[in-house]
């Protein structure tokens, strides 16, 4: 066997030659690098600290039945069938903080009276309980409210999520990128390979995007079904309520964001750290950031579900966010099934193209969709002028923080706001996460004046080359 490893070498060596396109020659290294250090990864990581005791397990202790809203305690468990917004919204957030989640999904409904409904399902225990990290209502976000309010008053119940118009030209998509999908498996049609990590990322941006936020349409259950569109090609949902939902859309650009970790730490988004020569900078931007959408769909999961340290930085996976383990107790199941669900599909593949071929296929779909998912919801955030100095945050309320952690670009552009699902517009999304991003576009010249009244600076790029340009720089 081992006389025969050269000619097993140059014979993968040559099937990859055949089965991959050119342009992606220069990842072939990397991606074999990341991928081999995944599939070696129980025997190298997780069998030696199973040995050690280092491997966490989340327990039904660490999810208990208590939702936190602005200082106080409640057992909202048995208003799970009741919930307008659905059992999954409550089931996702069990055991943790969620003020921030309560005052930006509740837009439409009166404050006071929201109040009084959770006050049959408040625990008084007598157990302190810490107060909320920042200011979540003031007169700034009041009066944002009330002009979202204003703007759909009169149109009818629902009229802030998708459109009919808009949900028919999403379905067209989806129904599109599988019959490419099928055309690709089937025929060969390697023509489809682009234009599957192009619709791959339409339907993320658009579709999966809007149902995790409770924003596509109406019906919790169908805003659950909605947000797995982007499937197979899209992100571990289950992975993405943690990440995004209950961090990211909070903390945004605070020590709790997990966002500014994934990368971490190849790339450290702290100024003047991690710096590199711009050429190598440039260079390691091209490979990682190539591979961000396999990040989220296997690295994240599978850190989530066996709770591993990771040995180059020390961290477990999204252990900065303060309830991970009730929210991995919690989601156990759902990242579980949908990591068996794309081994399925990839299972199918083989079946059609073989190992070799099917590897550099999907790597190459990948590869464009990481890139467009990258530009869309990154590059918004991780900008010099989107961090304050040291404790900066600290006096700005939870609205004012969105705005000054996001930096938009052609607000007004219908182009703009199609392709990226409405993420141009980052810091109104950030507000109202609930209004589907179809209507941002509409909403943007009542938001600037808001924040125009109240002082607060609403930073939008000067040009699309001026925003990449300064992510470019702050990552490294």
């Amino acid at each position: 066997m081992i006389t025969r490893l050269p000619e097993i070498f140059f014979a993968v060596v040559e099937s990859i030659g055949v089965h991959l396109h050119p342009v992606y020659y220069i990842f072939v290294p990397y991606w074999t690098l990341i991928l081999s250090a995944l599939a070696l990864s129980p025997l190298t990581v997780l069998v030696p600290q199973f040995l050690q005791g280092k491997l966490k397990w989340p327990s039904d202790a660490d999810a208990r039945d208590e939702w936190i809203i602005n200082g106080k305690k409640y057992n909202l468990r048995p208003f799970y069938k009741q919930h307008p917004g659905g059992s999954f919204a409550l089931r996702a957030s069990r055991g943790s903080d969620c003020t921030g989640l309560f005052e930006s999904y509740h837009i439409f409904i009166d404050r006071n009276a929201l109040y009084a409904r959770l006050s049959e399902f408040e625990i008084k225990d007598g157990a302190p309980v810490e107060p909320p990290a920042m200011v979540f209502y003031d007169d700034f976000y009041k009066e944002l409210k009330a002009s979202v309010r204003q703007y759909f008053r009169g149109k009818g119940k629902g009229a802030h999520k998708m459109s009919s118009a808009h949900l028919a030209m999403c379905f067209l998509g989806w129904a599109t990128m599988w019959c490419m999908i099928y055309r690709l498996l089937v025929h060969d049609a390697m023509w489809t390979i682009p234009c599957i990590g192009l619709l791959s990322w339409f339907l993320t941006g658009n579709v999966m995007h809007d149902a995790t936020h409770h924003a596509l349409v109406r019906q919790p259950w169908l805003n659950r079904v909605f947000s797995h569109a982007a499937f197979p090609y899209g992100v571990n949902v289950a992975a993405w309520h943690i990440e995004h939902v209950m961090s990211h859309h909070i903390y945004t650009n605070e020590e709790s964001d997990v966002d500014l970790y994934h990368f971490d730490p190849i790339i450290t988004l702290k100024s003047g750290e991690g710096t590199l020569p711009f050429v190598l900078h440039l260079t390691r931007l091209l490979f990682i950031l190539s591979t961000a959408i396999p990040h989220l769909v296997f690295v994240v999961p599978y850190g989530l579900l066996f709770g591993q340290v990771e040995p180059l930085h020390g961290h477990r996976m999204y252990d900065r966010i303060k309830a991970i383990l009730a929210h991995r107790q919690e989601l156990r199941w759902d990242l579980f099934l949908e990591m068996a669900a794309l081994c399925f599909y990839y299972y199918t593949c083989y079946c059609y193209h073989g190992l070799v071929k099917a590897l550099c296929v999907q790597m190459s779909i990948y590869t464009i969709s990481s890139y467009l998912f990258t530009f869309f919801t990154q590059v918004s955030h991780l900008q010099h002028d989107c961090f304050p100095e040291k404790g900066g945050f600290k006096d700005l309320s939870f609205a004012k923080r969105q705005v000054f952690s996001s930096m938009d670009f052609a607000a007004d552009s219908r182009f703009w706001g199609l392709v990226s699902g409405g993420l141009n517009t980052q810091a109104i999304h950030h507000i109202f996460p609930s209004v589907s991003a179809m209507h941002l576009r509409s909403l943007y010249p009542r938001f600037r004046e808001v924040c125009e009244r109240h002082g607060v600076v609403l930073k939008e790029a000067r040009s699309l080359r001026s925003f990449v340009w300064g992510f470019v720089q702050f990552a490294n």
